[in-house]
C-alpha cells in the first residue's frame, strides 16, 4: 500500500486574566467549541507553529542537526494575524519570561508539551498602565537575539492594567498528533 501518513503539531493557549485580589477576571482557550467551530468553517485560519518553529523542532529528533529547547514565552499587542512566517511578536511587552515547561497527556501518554507563565508588574516592572495584550509567542531565547520563535497566536484583546495589579497568566500546549 502506497499510503502516506502524516503527524502534525497542534497548538493551544489558555489564559486566565486575575485582578489584585486574585478575583478572576475572563478566561480563555483557543481550543474551545467557538473557535474550533470557526476553523471548521474556515473563518478563522490557524497558522501558529511557525516555519522557523518546524525547523527547529525537526532539528531537535536529530541527533547530527540538533536544536534548542523552548524556554520563554512573550506576550503583546501586535494585531495581524499570525502566518507561518512570523519570526517574532508584531508588538512584544515587557520581557520574555521564563516558563515552567512540563510534558502533559492530552491523547497519548505524554504527547503534549506545556508552558506556563505569568505575566504582572509584580514580576516585570516594563509592565505599565493599561495594554491590550492581543498575542503570545514562544522561543528559545530571553532576549531576542536570534530568530527563535516555535509558534505565535494572536486572539481577542484582553485589556489588562498593570498598574491596578492585574496579573495573566497563560498555559501554551503543542501537542504532537497522529496522522489521519
Amino acid at each position: 500500500m502506497n499510503k502516506k501518513e502524516r503527524f502534525g503539531i497542534v497548538d493551544q493557549v489558555e489564559f486566565v486574566h486575575r485582578d489584585k485580589n486574585g478575583k478572576v477576571i475572563h478566561r480563555y482557550n483557543s481550543n474551545s467549541w467557538q473557535n474550533r467551530l470557526l476553523r471548521a468553517l474556515h473563518l478563522r485560519k490557524h497558522q501558529c507553529i511557525v516555519a522557523v518553529g518546524m525547523a527547529n523542532v525537526a532539528g531537535l529528533l536529530l541527533t547530527d542537526v540538533g536544536g534548542t529547547a523552548y524556554d520563554y514565552m512573550a506576550i503583546g499587542t501586535g494585531t495581524n494575524g499570525a502566518v507561518v512566517g512570523d519570526v517574532k511578536l508584531q508588538t512584544q511587552q515587557g520581557v520574555r519570561q521564563l516558563t515552567t515547561g512540563t510534558r502533559v497527556t492530552e491523547d497519548e501518554t505524554n504527547d503534549t508539551a506545556q508552558w506556563v507563565a505569568t505575566f504582572s508588574q509584580a514580576i516585570d516592572a516594563t509592565l505599565e498602565g493599561v495594554d491590550a495584550i492581543t498575542e503570545i509567542g514562544i522561543f528559545y531565547d530571553a532576549e531576542g537575539i536570534t530568530v527563535s520563535m516555535l509558534m505565535r497566536q494572536t486572539f481577542s484583546a484582553e485589556s489588562m492594567d498593570w498598574d491596578s495589579g492585574d496579573s495573566i497568566e497563560f498555559t501554551v500546549k503543542v501537542q504532537i498528533v497522529q496522522g489521519a
